[in-house]
């Protein structure tokens, strides 16, 4: 909303990546909810994404320009992250919870 009355100083392609990630983890929290085995297979791809981009981060191949950055500082929020995100996959990858959303027949 601050976007459109000038409050906001981030560039509108922040924006535009805020959307499609929040409409993005949305829809895999619905698909998750629904037991559906794409969004289960898409959420462990995500985060090992997001895992492998920390890493790189951590080691300095990637830099990023702090557009998104708040007030935390940025190991911290990066730390955090790729535990998140482990403890995610570490989760769906156990036995009894991949065997829900491929035994799971649910047409969509």
């Amino acid at each position: 909303m601050s976007c459109f009355f000038s409050f906001n100083t981030k560039p509108p392609n922040i924006l535009l990546f805020v959307l499609v990630t929040a409409i993005t983890s949305t829809s895999l929290g619905v698909g998750i909810l629904k037991l559906n085995q794409t969004a289960y297979d898409l959420l462990i791809y995500f985060s090992s994404v997001i895992i492998l981009s920390k890493i790189m981060i951590f080691a300095n191949i990637i830099y990023l320009n702090n557009t998104l950055e708040t007030f935390i500082p940025a190991r911290v929020k990066n730390t955090i992250s790729v535990l998140y995100h482990g403890s995610v996959i570490l989760y769906l990858r156990q036995k009894k919870i991949k065997k829900i959303f491929y035994n799971h027949n649910v047409s969509l």
